[in-house]
């Protein structure tokens, strides 16, 4: 245990095969493959166009797995300063199912609800992730007008 949570590996090959997959999506501005802020995580930077620039100044989507098959999905959007975020996560949790998500705009542990995903990460990253991603673009343009 390692403050007080369990030591998880990182699955550094299935991270690279989801960098690798993602790699020519047009919705996609760079992959970092374990850069050094981050080195469990690839972090996935959105092209700026599918947000309003005067709203949103970034926006990414960092992704943790491990080779005992837990993962963290955070998509996080930088209004200026001020983070609005969720979360996708796999993981043994007191108060979540294994399967859970950590609601907009804060993902805190308290945002938490239980949810049900494919069991592959690949399939969570194509079938829940990516669709809520598109669907959420539609929407803060929706909020910005």
């Amino acid at each position: 245990m390692v403050d007080g949570k369990r030591k998880r590996t990182p699955n550094r090959a299935l991270l690279r095969e989801i960098a690798s997959i993602l790699g020519s999506e047009e919705w996609i501005e760079t992959i970092s493959i374990f850069p050094s802020n981050r080195p469990d995580s690839i972090v996935i930077s959105l092209r700026d166009e599918h947000y309003p620039e005067e709203y949103v100044s970034e926006a990414y989507i960092e992704v943790q797995s491990y080779v005992n098959g837990d993962f963290h999905i955070t998509y996080v959007e930088d209004h200026f300063g001020e983070e609005w975020m969720c979360r996708w996560d796999r993981h043994e949790s007191e108060e979540y199912s294994m399967h859970h998500f950590h609601s907009p705009p804060n993902a805190t542990h308290d945002d938490g609800v239980n949810r049900e995903h494919p069991p592959e990460l690949p399939s969570v990253f194509s079938r829940v992730v990516v669709p809520w991603v598109y669907d959420r673009m539609g929407d803060i343009w929706t909020e910005y007008e």
